[in-house]
C-alpha cells in the first residue's frame, strides 16, 4: 500500500522506546508467582571482603542491581540508605550489585549518592544472568529461608521497601 511506510519509521521509533523505557521505568514492578531459591553466589566488595549470600540464611536480604549510568537508580539510593540503615538493626542485610558497568564509575557513583551499604561489581556478567536481570534498577526481598519472596523492576520507594521487608521479619 503507498502509503502504509509512512506509518513503519514511528511505529519503530514507538517500540524502540517501550522497550528502553522498559527497565528505568517506575511502575514495572513484577510478583514472583512462586517462591523459588534466591541463586547462590559469592561477590566481591569493594570494602573488601566478600558477600557470600549462603551465609545469610537465616536473614531477611534485599539485592538491589544498579548501574552508574542509571538515573532511576541514582534517584532511589537515599531511599535505600535510609532503610538500610533503619533495618539493620532487625538483622536485614543490604546488598548492592553493580552490572554492565566499570569498577570506577560504580564506585564514583556510589560514592556521590552517599549509598553505605556493602556493594561490589558483577564483573563476569554471572550473577545478573541468574537472576534474570534485564534492566536497572531491579530489586530482589529473599527471605529467611533464602528464596526470593518479591521483585520490584524500576526504583524502589520507601513504602515499597518497608511493606517488603516487614513482611519478611
Amino acid at each position: 500500500m503507498p502509503g502504509s511506510k509512512r506509518f513503519i519509521l514511528p511505529l519503530v521509533t514507538v517500540m524502540s522506546c517501550l522497550f528502553l523505557i522498559q527497565g528505568c521505568g517506575e511502575d514495572t514492578t513484577i510478583q514472583q508467582g512462586a517462591i523459588e531459591a534466591a541463586p547462590g553466589f559469592e561477590l566481591d566488595l569493594f570494602s573488601g571482603g566478600s558477600f557470600k549470600l549462603g551465609k545469610y540464611k537465616g536473614r531477611v536480604v534485599v539485592i538491589n542491581f544498579f548501574a552508574s549510568w542509571c538515573v532511576s537508580c541514582g534517584e532511589e539510593t537515599p531511599t535505600i540508605e535510609k532503610v538500610a540503615q533503619e533495618y539493620a538493626p532487625r538483622g536485614v542485610a543490604f546488598l548492592a550489585i553493580a552490572v554492565d558497568d566499570t569498577e570506577k564509575k560504580a564506585r564514583a557513583f556510589l560514592q556521590k549518592a552517599g549509598l553505605t551499604i556493602p556493594a561490589g561489581l558483577d564483573r563476569s556478567g554471572k550473577i545478573k544472568d541468574a537472576y534474570g536481570i534485564y534492566g536497572m534498577p531491579t530489586t530482589f526481598f529473599i527471605n529467611k529461608a533464602g528464596k526470593i519472596s518479591y521483585l520490584h523492576a524500576g526504583a524502589v520507594t520507601e513504602q515499597l521497601l518497608r511493606h517488603e521487608i516487614d513482611k519478611l521479619l
